[in-house]
Order: structure tokens, then C-alpha cells, then sequence
């Protein structure tokens, strides 16, 4: 069926409609029986879903065509479900969004993806283990997904960062014009150079408690799998673990220390089912993604990518994922500091004055690097080679 700009409009407004969660509205889109404006008509005339004064009052308030006026001004792009450019991913769920708000790019690579989530307010460990994780499987073509919060969240999308050709999907829970949470703002353009920020909502949605539940399933929607680094107990991450459970789509959970809060919900997943993972290797495994099927896969947009198989047999194995130059400055600061003697992480955090994620991301990648060495009693000490 042949879509049109009217046809646009139309999807706007139900998009607007809330739904409460029910796929009704999205199998009534894909119906080639229907015709967007007839589902209009529907609700008009026959109060269809019981939306026909919730949609006599939105008309009166809000109009589709400057909302695509002002999409179009802010560089924003809009994705009708019906479009083969949507995600594939998330068009198999029960209840996809009708329509998605997105800046930046989305590719056909981007079906290889997985999501990464976790607790707001994570120990160090957390942080280093989402490093660690999403470097790794950034390397092998993976696309990360997360939910664009401080902490795991951010870890996972600067992780993915520093991949030369990493890609990252930020999946937002209010409208792409309003900035929330503050403190990732500076990532906003790095995304949109290498991935995209996505939103469901309209313009100037605001943050409200109730869209992040809903947000979540659109971060396991557009994903193979979803690993979860640490959580609380009711975490929201656990939501968007049960919403990949329900999609049919893997859990995976990295365990912790058992006295720690942010492990609770974590060793929960992994009672329920979750696939317990110690390493990168065994998401990869999990998802029974053989590296020449993400060769493939990656092709149409890669150009001349080297891939992990090639740079090992080019010899140029640390290459694979390259610091900025701002970065290595900081890892040769981490070394300065350690060259007296060993530190724990919390002192090396307040001497660099840095946030916790970018200090445990270069602690990482100075470990990776076989440079230092964390010890038994939590300190780190440089390896000193013969």
C-alpha cells in the first residue's frame, strides 16, 4: 500500500492517542485492509478503542503538521511503521511504536544489536564490567542499545564510543527537543555522528515517570538480547529484561558481589532463568552470531571496515578500538598517579577529578592494555614487565 503525507499526519495523531500498551493500533496500521485516515474515521464514528473524546480533545490542542513542520526545522526524522526502513527488531514485537523520532542514522547493521542496561547509580565494578562487555562485542559489529540514563547506561554508550566503528541506539523516554537527564547532553552529538537518539514521544514530551517502563520495551524491541550489568531489586532494568523475555529475545546477567545491592536484582534474573555471563565471548555465543554472519551483515555500510578477524591477521590487534587523544592523557595521568604505589579506584577518581564511568572506562582500557593490574585488596599497581 502507497502511503502519503496526509496518511503521515493521521499516524501522528493516533501516535498521540495513548494506547496503554495494547497492539490493537499497530496491527490496525499494518492491516492493508485500513487505511490510516479510516482508523481516524473509526474512532471518530464508532469511539473505536474508547478514543474518540480523548482524540476530540487532541485535535483541538495540537496539530500533526507542525509537528512535522518542527521535526523538520530541529533535524529530526520521522519513521512510520510501514516504512522498510523500519527496524525489523522492533516491527516483531506485539506493540511497536506506530512511529519513531530519531536524529542521527539508522542502518541495516544496526539489526545486529544488543541492549546494555543497568543501575543509575552503579559501583565501579559495574562500570568497568559494561566496558568491558561493550568494547568487546562493539569490536566483533555489535550495535549497542541502552535507555540514555546516567550511569550503566552512559557507560555502555561511551564504551561503544570508543570503537572506531562502534554504533550506539539511544532510546529516549520524553520528546528528542527536551534535555533529559542534563548530565548526558554532551553525548547527544557523538550518538547522532554514530548511531541515533530515538523517541516514540512528540515533540516536548516531557520526562514523565510513566514513559520509562514503556520506553524499555523499545530498548529489548530493537535488540538480539539484553545483558544486564547491575541492578537493584526493582530495578527498571529488570523491566526491560521481562519485556525481553515476553518478545522472545536472550537475557543475559553478569554477577556481582553478593552483599551488593546492585547485584540483587542481577542474581534475581539469573534465578528466573538469565543466562549467567562472565564474558564478552558468552553473550557472543549466546546469540549464536557466528563473526562471519555479522561480516555480512555489516557489509552494505562498512566500506573499507577491518573486521576482528582481519586486524588479528593484519597484525594490528590493538588497533581495534582507538582512545581519543583526550583519553590517553587521562590513562597516562592514572599511570602517573600509581608510579608512587598502588591506589584504589575511589582515590584515583578524586586525584583526576573525573566522573566515576570515564575514570573506570580508562581503568579498563589500562588493564586491557596489560599496563596495570588490579590486586586483591581493590588496589590498582602498574605492571611493571621484564
Amino acid at each position: 500500500m502507497n502511503h502519503s503525507s496526509e496518511d503521515l499526519k493521521y499516524l501522528l495523531l493516533l501516535n498521540r492517542l495513548s494506547f496503554g500498551g495494547r497492539p490493537e493500533a499497530a496491527a490496525a496500521v499494518l492491516d492493508p485492509q485500513f487505511t490510516v485516515c479510516e482508523i481516524i474515521e473509526r474512532i471518530r464514528a464508532e469511539n473505536l478503542w474508547g478514543r474518540a473524546e480523548a482524540l476530540q480533545a487532541l485535535e483541538k490542542t495540537w496539530d500533526p503538521e507542525r509537528e512535522i513542520d518542527a521535526a523538520c526545522r530541529q533535524g529530526c526524522h520521522l519513521l512510520p511503521l510501514w516504512d522498510p526502513a523500519y527496524p525489523l527488531l522492533l516491527k516483531q514485537i506485539v506493540d511497536p511504536p506506530l512511529v519513531l523520532y530519531y536524529k542521527g542514522s539508522l542502518v541495516s547493521a544496526d539489526d545486529v544489536a544488543l541492549a546494555v542496561v543497568g543501575a543509575r547509580h552503579p559501583s565501579l565494578y559495574g562500570l568497568q564490567q559494561t566496558a568491558r562487555f561493550v568494547r568487546a562485542l562493539s569490536e566483533r559489529g555489535m550495535t549497542i542499545v541502552s535507555g540514555f540514563a546516567v550511569g550503566i547506561d552512559r557507560a555502555a554508550h561511551e564504551a561503544s564510543l570508543t570503537c572506531s566503528y562502534g554504533r550506539t541506539l539511544a532510546v529516549l523516554g520524553c520528546g528528542l527537543d527536551v534535555s533529559y537527564p542534563k548530565k548526558n547532553q554532551d553525548l547527544t552529538e557523538r550518538i547522532c555522528e554514530r548511531g541515533a537518539l530515538i523517541s516514540e514521544y512528540a515533540l516536548g514530551t516531557p520526562p514523565r515517570g510513566e514513559n520509562f517502563p514503556r520506553r524499555n520495551r523499545i530498548i529489548s524491541g530493537l535488540s538480539l538480547g539484553t545483558l544486564v550489568v547491575e541492578a537493584h531489586w526493582r530495578s527498571g532494568s529488570l523491566i526491560t529484561a521481562h519485556e525481553a523475555i515476553d518478545q522472545g529475545r536472550e537475557v543475559f546477567a553478569v554477577p556481582g558481589s553478593v552483599d551488593q545491592l546492585t547485584s540483587s536484582g542481577t542474581h534475581r534474573l539469573i534465578r528466573e532463568g538469565a543466562t549467567l555471563v562472565t564474558s564478552p565471548d558468552e553473550v557472543f555465543e549466546g546469540l549464536a552470531l557466528p563473526a562471519e554472519n555479522i561480516r555480512r551483515r555489516l557489509a552494505p555500510f562498512s566500506g573499507q571496515m577491518e573486521f576482528p578477524c582481519e586486524i588479528a591477521a593484519s597484525g594490528k590487534e590493538n588497533q581495534k578500538c582507538q582512545p581519543d587523544i583526550r583519553q590517553k592523557n587521562d590513562e597516562s595521568m592514572i599511570l602517573k598517579h600509581l608510579r608512587s604505589g598502588g591506589l584504589p579506584a575511589d582515590d584515583l577518581i578524586r586525584a583526576l577529578n573525573q566522573p566515576s564511568y570515564q575514570v573506570a572506562l580508562q581503568l579498563t582500557e589500562l588493564e586491557m592494555a596489560g599496563r596495570i593490574r588490579r590486586m586483591h585488596d581493590g588496589t590498582y599497581q602498574i605492571i611493571n614487565h621484564p
